[in-house]
C-alpha cells in the first residue's frame, strides 16, 4: 500500500489581528516591535499605558506598578488576549505578574523565538477561558430556572391545592404551548404571585 505524505500542519497566521503593545521603546521593546513586524502582524505602541484601549485582539503588556490599572481594565472585560512580559530582576514583578493573570508570559530579556509561541499559547488560553466563562453563565441561568421552577411549583401548589408534580405537569404543559422555556412560564407565575393580594382564607 502506498503511503500519503503527512502534510505539516500550517502556522497560524496572526496578521488580521488588532494588537497592542505596551512596552517603553527600550532595547525589548524594539525586539518585540522588529518581531512583529517579521511576522506581518499588525499593532499599535502605547507607552506610557493609557486607558482604555481601543477594541484589540491581543496585548503585549510589560508587568508593571505603571500598567496595573489597564491590565485590571482589560481583565475586567474578559478581552482581549494578554502576554504579559515580566522582568524577574525587579522587585514585586511576581507578585504583580500574579495578580495581573495574563494568558502567557515573556521574560526580559526578550527572545525574538518566544515570540510566536506565546502568541499561540495566549489565543487559545484566551479562547478557551471565553468558552468556559460561557459555560459558567449557562450553569448559572440553568440554576437561577430551577430555582424559579421550584418557587413557582411551591405557589401552584398552594394556592390550587395541587401535588407537585401537578404544578409541574402544568408549568411544562403551559411553556409547551406557549413554546417558551419552562423558566420563563415559573417566572411569570413568580412576578404574578408577587403582586397579587394574599388570600384570606
Amino acid at each position: 500500500m502506498e503511503r500519503r505524505p503527512v502534510s505539516a500542519p500550517s502556522m497560524p497566521d496572526f496578521r488580521s489581528l488588532r494588537m497592542a503593545i505596551v512596552h517603553p521603546r527600550d532595547h525589548d521593546g524594539d525586539l518585540l516591535i522588529r518581531s512583529l513586524r517579521q511576522m506581518g502582524c499588525r499593532f499599535e505602541i502605547h507607552w506610557p499605558p493609557a486607558r482604555p484601549l481601543a477594541e484589540l485582539d491581543l496585548v503585549f503588556c510589560l508587568i508593571d506598578p505603571q500598567t496595573r490599572p489597564l491590565l485590571d481594565a482589560i481583565a475586567a472585560s474578559t478581552a482581549p488576549a494578554v502576554i504579559g512580559i515580566v522582568d524577574p530582576r525587579q522587585p514585586g514583578s511576581l507578585r504583580l505578574l500574579q495578580d495581573a493573570t495574563p494568558h502567557a508570559v515573556m521574560s526580559r530579556p526578550i527572545d525574538p523565538a518566544a515570540v510566536l509561541p506565546n502568541l499561540i499559547v495566549a489565543r487559545h488560553n484566551a479562547r478557551y477561558m471565553r468558552q468556559q466563562l460561557v459555560k459558567v453563565a449557562k450553569l448559572e441561568e440553568t440554576l437561577r430556572s430551577y430555582r424559579k421552577v421550584e418557587r413557582a411549583k411551591a405557589i401552584l401548589m398552594e394556592r390550587r391545592k395541587i401535588s407537585e408534580s401537578e404544578a409541574y405537569g402544568y408549568l411544562r404543559q403551559q411553556a409547551m404551548r406557549r413554546r417558551v422555556p419552562i423558566g420563563a412560564v415559573a417566572s411569570t407565575v413568580v412576578d404574578s404571585n408577587e403582586i397579587l393580594p394574599v388570600e384570606k382564607e
